[in-house]
């Protein structure tokens, strides 16, 4: 009797366990839904009870001429930009000599400040026996700055999307009254659509001015961003030019002064957006997903800390020394090519 009076009591308590387990996952179903209910669509509870929120794609694609204008970002350090004085000695060539290549660089100081037989274009061009015309504009980004407009009537940029706009003749070249682009751009002996190899050089000023690495709204074609200039810039070149190669160089190695000492490197520095590696990284990421080629002047040719003092003459620009170097590597990269091209 003891025995079957234990087991009656043994099941009364597992009913009543039941029972308890029943309401409780009435209770968490209940309060699971009521969740499901107030919540966002894009936050996800997980099973440890960790709160996540997940990105949300936007339920339209934007177009190209939907270029809204990015959050400013206030940067972690200010940096200022060094000055370089422009040396011009020896007029860049300006008409075509017909030789067997035509080489058009695009770029910021890097490529436009020495043009005095010392210029990375010029040496390039001498490497590869070619033709050479040199659009580089100093203190220029590859995108369009946030308060310039990004309609073709209104246009102001002497960026890099400028630029091809104007070899598109989609805008007129006053806008680059005074720098030596322009008496290219107005030739009208320079036929663009015969390019060899567009030389794409942006990315420094882009990083100085905490320029969107890439469009938070998945825009390709933001022109208020580095990579969505980028792409802007390849897709058009392609259009003026289809035979022609494009090589995206990313920006050189730099170090950062405050006026006295040095405040970090490329790879440390963040200037509101990321650091110079950063940019150099979404150079690469544009070149491989566009398909062109990509030049890593960041990484490839030896500048760092060790030889910056050899190579670099105020922490960004190059010393003639780096300038050979520079146009050694790119005149290797484009006479590799063509042999591949021609086998």
């Amino acid at each position: 009797m003891r025995m079957v009076k234990s087991k009656g009591r043994l099941c009364l308590s597992l009913a009543s366990v039941l029972a308890v387990l029943v309401l409780v996952g009435c209770g968490r179903e209940t309060e699971d839904k009521k969740n499901e209910e107030i919540l966002p669509e894009n936050i996800i509870i997980t099973e440890t009870g960790e709160v996540l929120e997940e990105e949300v794609m936007p339920s339209t694609a934007p177009t190209p001429e939907e270029t809204a204008t990015p959050e400013i970002i206030t940067p972690e350090v200010q940096l200022k930009e060094p000055e370089q004085e422009q040396v011009i000695t020896e007029a860049d060539q300006t008409e075509p000599e017909g030789r067997e290549l035509q080489l058009v660089f695009l770029g910021d100081s890097i490529f436009d400040a020495n043009r005095d037989g010392t210029g990375i274009p010029y040496l390039t061009s001498v490497a590869c026996e070619a033709d050479v015309f040199n659009l580089a504009i100093g203190g220029t980004c590859a995108a369009i700055e946030y308060e310039e407009s990004a309609e073709s009537d209104k246009w102001t940029s002497t960026s890099l999307v400028g630029v091809v706009k104007a070899i598109m003749g989609d805008i007129p070249t006053d806008v680059f009254s005074g720098k030596e682009a322009k008496k290219i751009l107005d030739n009208p002996n320079i036929d663009f659509s015969k390019t060899d190899y567009f030389i794409v050089e942006y990315g420094m000023n882009d990083f100085f001015r905490a320029t969107p690495l890439d469009s938070a709204d998945m825009e390709l074609f933001d022109l208020r961003t580095y990579a969505g200039a980028l792409r802007y810039a390849v897709d058009n070149l392609r259009d003026v030019a289809p035979d022609a190669t494009i090589i995206l160089c990313a920006p050189n190695y730099a170090q950062f002064y405050d006026g006295t000492w040095m405040i970090g490197d490329g790879n440390t520095v963040n200037s509101g957006y990321g650091t110079l590696f950063d940019y150099k990284g979404i150079c690469n990421y544009v070149a491989n997903e566009r398909q062109t080629l990509f030049f890593n002047a960041y990484q490839d040719l030896g500048i760092d800390g060790y030889t910056a003092e050899e190579y670099l003459e105020d922490g960004v620009h190059l010393t003639e020394a780096g300038r050979q170097l520079y146009a050694d590597a790119l005149a290797h990269m484009i006479l590799s090519y063509e042999e591949t091209k021609n086998n």
